[in-house]
């Protein structure tokens, strides 16, 4: 898609956003099938939830029936989330059959681990339409940051799988994700060199996500503290200094001049500073989180945020989202947040994947200008 036609095309979505945004009408979900996962991620905490007593998790049929009301509300996509959701090997594939019957749109992503060949081609039978591979390095490297030996592996195995299973339908779309941090942004470039090899759709690095604790602590809200996953497991930061934040620029200007390859896309890098990458600090700005993503915690309660996991507005095994979205404990919620009284926003890079009108037209103004010679790439 080029440049004008991305801009026009995101201006019509904008316009859709904006307006729900405000309206408080939810236009997509995300479903935790489990908090359960078989990563030991240094950047994520959520695997860190298996030892405590989890929350009864919604069988097959039950989450058939949630798709049904997400369905009968309007939701358009939905992204089965975890831990790792292929844990519920029971559920998944019946689940994104569900979706794709009913034209909503799925998300699916791994951490690899547990894409044999087998279920590749079941979650490509299921009709799922996008999977997001989880790749922080190369080899050993990757497998360090992970916490499972194997783990590139498992994620070159998953993407060959996929490409031979899909065939000339193209069909999920294969999208790589890249968390960058101290530990591997020198390495961006040796990531592009491996999936240069592959159909890969788009490589979608991402900034860090790390909490300040005090932050978390004053966002409690009516007694609940939130729980932010994205956070070092292994007690210490992994956020960049000055220095290293100038380095990656440099090698993120390599990386937009290289020629042909697989496409690498940098609006985070357009739209972020130097805090967002050395203290894990963001602009409080409008959260489209809260207002347009549904978030279904593993027993079917939903919350405003996926942060706050005990902040529950209520329950779609006797609700109707309609009933739920919207309601009076949900914009209470939302007042508070918008006038600045959760500073957890501070340290949260959700609302970076649901952008406002003013971020989108801020990401396609830099690269015009950039394009145009007015600024250096």
């Amino acid at each position: 898609m080029g440049l004008l036609t991305g801009f026009i095309h995101e201006c019509a979505s904008g316009v859709v956003r904006e307006t729900n945004h405000l309206r408080v009408r939810a236009m997509y979900a995300m479903g935790f099938l489990t908090y359960r996962c078989t990563s030991r991620c240094r950047t994520c905490t959520i695997w860190k939830r298996a030892g405590e007593e989890s929350p009864a998790e919604l069988s097959r049929d039950q989450w058939l029936t949630v798709i049904d009301k997400l369905h009968a509300y309007g939701i358009g996509s939905f992204e089965l989330f975890g831990g790792d959701a292929l844990l519920r090997g029971d559920a998944i594939f019946d689940v994104i059959a569900a979706c794709r019957d009913r034209g909503i749109e799925t998300y699916f992503p791994t951490n690899s681990i547990r894409c044999d060949r087998e279920t590749v081609r079941r979650l490509v039978e299921a009709g799922l339409d996008t999977i997001y591979l989880s790749l922080d390095d190369v080899g050993e490297e990757n497998d360090g940051i992970r916490g499972v030996d194997g783990a590139f592996q498992r994620v070159k195995e998953t993407l060959e799988a996929f490409v031979a299973e899909r065939g000339d339908r193209m069909c999920p779309s294969i999208i790589v994700c890249t968390t960058l941090s101290s530990m591997n942004y020198r390495s961006f470039p040796k990531i592009l060199d491996f999936l240069d090899n592959y159909p890969v759709s788009a490589v979608y690095p991402r900034p860090l996500g790390e909490f300040n604790p005090e932050n978390v602590r004053r966002s409690e809200m009516e007694g609940r503290v939130p729980e932010p996953y994205f956070a070092s497991s292994d007690g210490q930061s992994h956020l960049l200094t000055k220095d290293q934040v100038a380095e990656m620029r440099k090698v993120f200007a390599d990386v937009k001049r290289r020629k042909g390859g697989v496409y690498v896309n940098l609006q985070n890098y357009y739209l972020l500073d130097d805090e967002a990458f050395t203290q894990g600090t963001y602009p409080v700005r409008q959260c489209h989180v809260a207002s347009l993503l549904a978030t279904i915690n593993p027993n079917g309660d939903v919350v405003p945020c996926p942060f706050f996991r005990s902040y529950v507005i209520g329950n779609l095994m006797n609700q109707g989202l309609d009933e739920i979205w919207g309601n009076e404990p949900h914009r209470r919620f939302l007042a508070r947040q918008r006038s600045g009284q959760l500073p957890i926003c501070r340290n949260c890079n959700m609302r970076l994947y649901y952008p406002s009108m003013r971020e989108q037209f801020s990401y396609y103004a830099g690269r015009a200008m950039e394009k145009c010679g007015v600024i250096p790439l």
